[in-house]
């Protein structure tokens, strides 16, 4: 897993949708989806419930969502 894999998978959780997140990162919706789609192969978990018109996260989501923020301070 690269860095950058997962900073597009935190913007698109973020945005709540690939073409926000494509936008906010610079790239292109397909770039993007491909990229999360590489990091869900690798890690062999769904990561997004994709919509038509937004993404949610799926369990397995929000758990990597909450390791990529990292601690929360108290």
């Amino acid at each position: 897993m690269e860095l950058r894999e997962l900073r597009a998978f935190v913007a698109v959780v973020e945005e709540g949708g690939l073409s926000a997140a494509a936008r906010r990162l610079h790239m292109s919706q397909p770039a993007l989806s491909q990229t999360v789609s590489g990091l869900e192969r690798q890690l062999g978990v769904q990561l997004l419930v994709r919509g038509s018109t937004e993404v949610q996260a799926t369990g397995a989501g929000t758990t990597l969502l909450a390791e990529a923020r990292g601690p929360r301070p108290a």
